[in-house]
């Protein structure tokens, strides 16, 4: 197998221990920027297939560095996803704080699922095709395992660095104030994209956690919104568990939705043997079809499940002020905690800074910072 073909050196954590020393200087190459831009992208799968092909060819010269599966047609054609599986994610959790983004499975998403790297490759137009078109010309180009290795170690870096950053902007965070209104008025912006539904399931779950926080014995988890390979142990995309048991599901939804849907996620909490689940619904959520009246009724008697609706915000609110201290340094911790564990898309991450930074304003603005000024 190509696995047992890996020299120590280089599948183990040496091209790692390079990337990490900022007294050492990388060998540049031809394409250092095309790696920047796939590494500080927003889709976390290019960067898995970047590293690992990066990983192969440096470690083995005679792999074909735009192969997938170990079928394709192609001479050289190798099994990527058993070297990102087997090798590259083991060490990311290890030596990298899960910096490339902290996927398990990352060659189940789409665009590693083809068996070249290639073009043509069915993939969401706009910056998805823009990445894939990037990735397709670095890895079309390299020929040598030693430029194969210097561009790893390139991408590690620059992986490192971009975390960095994110570590940077909590630690800013961390000096802000404490204040009940300072936390609504971050939640009040935020809210405001959807991004899949990611930002109205880290920032729910956020505040719960910070809620129950005063309680002994509970545990507020996070799933992956719209992501592959959930946990059997699931009940709804937020469960939250009192000495190890499910205690309380909650769903949240902050698109259109339907009676359908509602019903699922009733059907999951009554096979955990539970009575209710609470159905967060988000700035961006619509129900379609039936009235949240008629579906709740109509679930309760064929579940036997009771259905909570609640808007975002109005319940996030509630639940701040239900809590007597939620220092917003402690809020913007969980929310980094929960963004990198739900493995959100980059532009989460962007969002989040944005308002902050949006929220930066001078307490006592000069003449010319008003609106009119000169």
């Amino acid at each position: 197998m190509f696995l047992n073909k890996l020299r120590p050196n280089q599948c183990g954590s040496g091209y790692i221990t390079i990337a990490q020393d900022d007294s050492r200087q990388i060998p540049g190459t031809e394409w250092d920027i095309e790696i920047r831009t796939i590494i500080q992208g927003k889709h976390l799968t290019f960067r898995y297939i970047l590293v690992t092909a990066l990983l192969g060819k440096a470690t083995n010269p005679s792999i074909n560095a735009l192969a997938l599966q170990a079928g394709a047609d192609a001479e050289g054609a190798y099994d990527a996803r058993s070297l990102c599986h087997g090798v590259v994610v083991r060490l990311e959790r290890q030596l990298l704080s899960s910096s490339l983004g902290g996927s398990n499975e990352p060659f189940l998403n789409k665009p590693a699922r083809f068996p070249m790297i290639s073009p043509s490759n069915a993939v969401r137009a706009g910056k998805d095709k823009e990445l894939l078109l990037i990735l397709h010309k670095v890895l079309s180009e390299i020929e040598t395992s030693e430029q194969s290795f210097n561009g790893l170690c390139t991408a590690v870096r620059q992986t490192i660095e971009r975390q960095a950053t994110r570590s940077g902007l909590l630690s800013q965070l961390s000096e802000s104030a404490n204040s009940h209104l300072k936390i609504i008025d971050f939640v009040d912006a935020f809210v405001t994209k959807s991004i899949e539904g990611q930002v109205a399931a880290i920032v729910t779950g956020t505040i719960l956690s910070t809620y129950f926080d005063q309680f002994e014995g509970f545990e507020v988890i996070v799933h992956p919104v719209n992501q592959s390979g959930a946990s059997s142990n699931e009940v709804a995309d937020i469960d939250i568990k009192k000495n190890g048991k499910n205690f309380v599901a909650v769903e949240v939804k902050d698109k259109q939705f339907s009676e359908q849907d509602v019903d699922h996620a009733a059907f999951k909490a009554s096979q955990y043997g539970l009575k209710s689940i609470t159905f967060v619904i988000g700035v961006n959520g619509i129900c379609i079809g039936s009235s949240l009246e008629q579906i709740a009724t109509t679930v309760l008697l064929t579940r036997n499940v009771n259905v909570i609706f609640v808007d975002l915000v109005p319940f996030i609110r509630a639940v701040i002020a239900l809590g007597p201290e939620f220092p917003f340094a402690n809020f913007f911790a969980k929310l980094q905690y929960y963004a990198i564990v739900t493995r959100v898309r980059d532009e989460v991450y962007e969002h989040i800074e944005h308002v902050f930074q949006s929220m930066q304003v001078p307490s006592n603005p000069s003449p010319n910072d008003r609106i009119g000024g000169d």
